[in-house]
């Protein structure tokens, strides 16, 4: 990488980026720098597809040099870059597979070249890859990575991230991407054109309804997951599945303009949710 991220740095990046708690001080401090580190890999990944004005071919060559990286990791080979050699530290202290780092980069290429998924099934798949080997880190961290826990925490994941994606469709339309399916968009008459104008209209009310059930049904089948855990991954796990109950029921308000004013939880909501999640069992 061309600027090595400190843990002080990737503490900051994740306190400007984060929707939801990756590494709270709910962990003991070796697995929230852990976290933290592993989080700061997948946004600068994340940033080097999105953000500033660099070409396909630019991006595709910053990608290239992470990919280089973990293959090193993956193949036991000596790693000159001071990031990646505090990556080879936590995959071998936790046994992490490296392979779940190569998921995130082919989600960081897929999202430099696809601009538009077909189906709700093709956006799943995308999610399978930029989600999901995230949840399976934090588990791995805890050694809490059973095969049951894995597919618990998968289904939260991809409830996450279309969580995530409905925040943020106008601000994904401005870098050129859309993830609403193009099958969805046809079939409730939703547009490009409302995206641009931020035009939230009855098109698009009608949509957040099936939409917003497929993601609590998503969650639900997720939500098992915390009664698997203890200590504090578990009360980690219930805090997030309160607060994207919560974010999915304000996404949900009649007078929730998706475009203009995407809901979002505030340090007093985790406050409270927090509160919450302690008390009740």
């Amino acid at each position: 990488m061309s600027q090595y991220l400190t843990l002080e740095k990737a503490k900051k990046t994740k306190k400007h980026y984060e929707n939801f708690p990756v590494a709270t001080l709910l962990f003991p401090k070796a697995h929230r720098d852990a976290a933290t580190l592993l989080y700061s890999f997948a946004r600068n990944g994340d940033d080097i597809a999105d953000e500033g004005k660099l070409t396909k071919i630019q991006r595709h060559k910053l990608l290239k040099e992470i990919e280089i990286n973990i293959k090193a990791i993956n193949n036991k080979k000596k790693i000159d870059d001071p990031f990646f050699k505090d990556i080879e530290k936590i995959v071998n202290k936790y046994s992490i597979d490296p392979k779940l780092f190569e998921r995130l980069i082919s989600a960081f290429k897929q999202d430099i070249n696809n601009k538009t998924y077909i189906d709700f099934n093709d956006l799943i798949n995308y999610c399978n890859k930029a989600a999901c080997p995230a949840g399976e880190m934090i588990l791995k961290l805890f050694n809490e990575d059973q095969k049951r826990n894995i597919g618990y925490a998968n289904n939260l994941c991809r409830a996450l991230a279309l969580i995530g994606i409905s925040q943020d469709i106008h601000e994904d339309f401005l870098k050129g991407r859309i993830y609403i399916p193009t099958k969805e968009m046809f079939k409730f008459k939703l547009t490009k054109s409302d995206i641009e104008t931020q035009t939230f209209n009855q098109n698009w009310k009608m949509f957040k309804t099936p939409w917003l059930k497929r993601i609590e049904l998503l969650l639900k089948k997720g939500s098992p997951l915390s009664k698997n855990l203890n200590g504090r991954l578990k009360l980690q796990i219930k805090i997030l599945i309160a607060g994207a109950d919560l974010l999915i029921s304000r996404l949900r308000r009649e007078d929730c303009d998706w475009f203009i004013d995407p809901p979002k939880i505030s340090k007093l909501d985790w406050l409270i949710l927090f509160s919450q999640s302690i008390i009740k069992k």
